[in-house]
């Protein structure tokens, strides 16, 4: 992202598909979402899905989706590597949690790999405190564990 980039944050346009599929695939080596599986979850009317530009180019997006009254979870959350680092997957983390409270949402939820020591510490570093191990949640192994861990973070 250049410096004198300006992020900008919008709802999903069906258009956006080939970029996000390409962020998906770039972005986890291991279990990436299908476009199939990218198109399902979009598609759920629950679902409120939103895209980081930068200028014309999809830097990340984020997707979340109510589980509750009360809670909804961060379904899937990705920014293309070349923006990685850069502080994007926080602005679109800290974005969908705005709009989880705006919907009267008080928790975030999400899973993560228990060995995606990068995920963890990025989730831990926004607030987020591990709940409970979720054992083989996941059919594929991902540095020798198809484990997880359902991470929380209250909204204020």
């Amino acid at each position: 992202m250049r410096n004198d980039s300006v992020l900008i944050f919008r709802k999903f346009e069906w258009s956006d598909l080939d970029a996000i599929s390409g962020i998906e695939n770039r972005s986890f080596e291991v279990g990436p979402y299908s476009g199939e599986e990218i198109i399902d979850m979009f598609a759920n009317p629950l679902a409120f899905n939103y895209v980081a530009v930068d200028g014309d180019k999809i830097a990340g997006y984020v997707v979340a989706i109510p589980l509750d009254n009360s809670s909804a979870d961060v379904e899937s959350i990705a920014v293309d590597p070349s923006y990685q680092g850069s502080g994007v997957g926080s602005k679109l983390l800290a974005y969908i949690e705005e709009e989880m409270k705006a919907r009267g949402f008080s928790l975030s939820v999400l899973e993560v790999r228990e060995k995606n020591h990068e995920g963890l510490k990025f989730y831990e570093k926004n607030g987020y405190k591990v709940l409970e191990k979720l054992n083989n949640y996941y059919s594929e192994h991902f540095r020798e564990s198809r484990h997880a861990v359902r991470m929380t973070k209250i909204l204020k």
